[in-house]
């Protein structure tokens, strides 16, 4: 068994060989650099489909140590490791699913802009797919940090691409600094983490969760160094939980972390899908869900994670209702969904929240796609109220992104339907045991339901239905197969995958 789980880290060191492929040599290959990105991650997604179907039939964990980059003596070794669970194995198809579709669509999206820096372009996303990948494969807190904060640097290359015009370098420092300023607090709880119990590894007997429910359960604290401070063991480890999300807050913009999430729609479309559906804002969920042995002995840290969740669903919603960018409603439709997900971690619902994160996936790369193909067909005009009648012109196009907002409002039987319902059934059911909190936050998510599915409809209509309201929509430019292709493939998962 342990033989197929060793080839894993290629699922990761593909994309970063296409980085340097794209990097060294992208200005002399054929699409400057998009193939190697192509095939890397269609070797990812192939060795994540393995490593899925082995975990699933065997119900099996691997967990290795791969190498140690400190040698200080047990229990302080610093290493770089492979943990493949269900959750792991799930996020590395995911994410290795949207990559390869992004570097496809980047053929039609990117070429069509005549942009000189396209290796470059590549070379990014080869990076940031790698990082990302990465993270979700790493066995301890430490090592998941470090490819935290890679993934936050290839956004901010990314979003910061066409830095020869005035706001996408603005918005690449925006997300930047924001980002940190939420990261700041997790390397101080990663900190806090190895010094109060000698290690950072997730799973296992001999990880933080495992030692932190034995220490509260009261049968041995002698492993533990808890009261530097003052602090009860439940105390102290609540200002853990609480110091680790602060980095979750930043990149999964939570609020008050929101405000760079908007202005990233500067970069390329092909990299909004990516940040959005699978990288940058689903590392916060994710990491919450890695760690969620140790959150769920900290019910109050869990209610502040479920208020904060259905706050920011519910906020972030009314804005999308008012935005006129097509670009800028979908991304604070990002931010409320991720709310959403983080209503259910705090709610106790583990699985409703992954679940939601899965479906989000899928419906928000299509949504973010749709878009850049309306873009590419209004030549990069994106006022929704200088759009219009498209769906005749553009049929692939209207009916995969139809598909998506269908999911995205929570219409039965598509994708969004299930897990949204999920989420919310979670919340209710463990609010109704006496956390107001959860009553709070379940409250906050319902309302937000309905502002989804307002907005959601007016973005299809404004786009899509009625008379032409400008030249350009009624006469819109094509878009090939390597646009169509990848709007198709998540155009049936958005109807299936629920």
């Amino acid at each position: 068994m342990a033989g197929i789980f060793t080839y894993a880290p290629a699922i990761a060191a593909l994309p970063f060989v296409s980085f340097v492929v794209a990097l060294l040599a992208g200005k002399w290959m054929p699409k400057k650099g998009a193939l190697a990105g192509i095939l890397a991650t269609a070797g990812s997604l192939g060795l994540s489909l393995v490593v899925l179907g082995t975990v699933a039939l065997t119900g099996e964990s691997y967990d290795e140590t791969l190498y140690t980059f400190v040698e200080a003596g047990e229990p302080f070794n610093l290493t770089f490791g492979l943990l493949l669970d269900p959750l792991s194995a799930a996020m590395l198809t995911i994410v290795s699913l949207i990559a390869f579709l992004v570097h496809v669509f980047s053929l039609g999206y990117m070429n069509d802009e005549g942009e000189p820096g396209l290796p470059r372009y590549y070379a990014g996303l080869g990076l940031f797919s790698a990082s990302m990948l990465a993270f979700v494969f790493s066995d301890n807190l430490l090592m998941a940090f470090m490819f935290f904060e890679l993934v936050g640097l290839c956004s901010y290359l990314l979003i910061g691409h066409w830095f020869r015009e005035p706001s996408p370098p603005s918005a690449a420092k925006k997300a930047f600094l924001v980002t940190r300023f939420g990261d700041y607090f997790f390397l101080i709880g990663v900190v806090g983490v190895l010094t109060t119990f000698g290690t950072a590894k997730f799973a296992g007997e001999g990880g933080f969760p495992a030692i932190a429910e034995t220490v509260l359960n009261h049968e041995t604290s002698a492993s533990v160094a808890v009261n530097t401070f003052g602090f009860e063991p439940a105390t102290w480890f609540a200002i853990l939980g609480l110091l680790v999300l602060g980095g979750v807050m930043g990149k999964s913009a939570q609020f008050p972390f929101h405000t760079w999430l908007p202005d990233a729609m500067e970069g390329p479309t092909p990299v909004s899908a990516l940040i959005h559906a699978a990288t940058m804002v689903a590392a916060g969920v994710y990491l919450v869900a890695r760690m969620y042995g140790f959150y769920a002995l900290l019910p109050t840290v869990l209610g502040i994670i479920a208020f904060v969740g259905g706050f920011t669903a519910l906020f972030a919603a009314t804005m999308g209702v008012v935005k006129d960018e097509i670009k800028q409603v979908l991304a604070y439709s990002t931010i409320s969904q991720y709310g959403y997900m983080m209503l259910a971690l705090g709610a106790g619902g583990y699985v409703a929240a992954f679940f939601h994160l899965t479906t989000h996936a899928v419906f928000k790369a299509l949504l973010f796609l749709g878009a850049g193909s309306v873009i590419i067909a209004m030549h990069h005009n994106e006022d929704m109220w200088d759009m219009g009648g498209l769906k005749d012109e553009m049929r692939v196009t209207y009916l995969t992104f139809l598909a998506g907002s269908l999911a995205l409002a929570g219409i039965f039987p598509f994708a969004g339907f299930w897990s949204k319902d999920e989420v919310l059934f979670e919340t209710l059911v463990h609010g109704l045991g006496g956390s107001p909190f959860l009553l709070g936050g379940y409250a906050m998510g319902l309302a937000a339901v309905f502002l989804t599915g307002f907005y959601t409809i007016r973005m299809v209509m404004l786009t899509f239905h009625g008379e032409p309201r400008t030249d350009t929509a009624a006469d819109p430019h094509g878009v090939g197969w390597n646009v169509k292709f990848p709007l198709s493939v998540l155009g049936v998962l958005a109807v299936v995958a629920g």
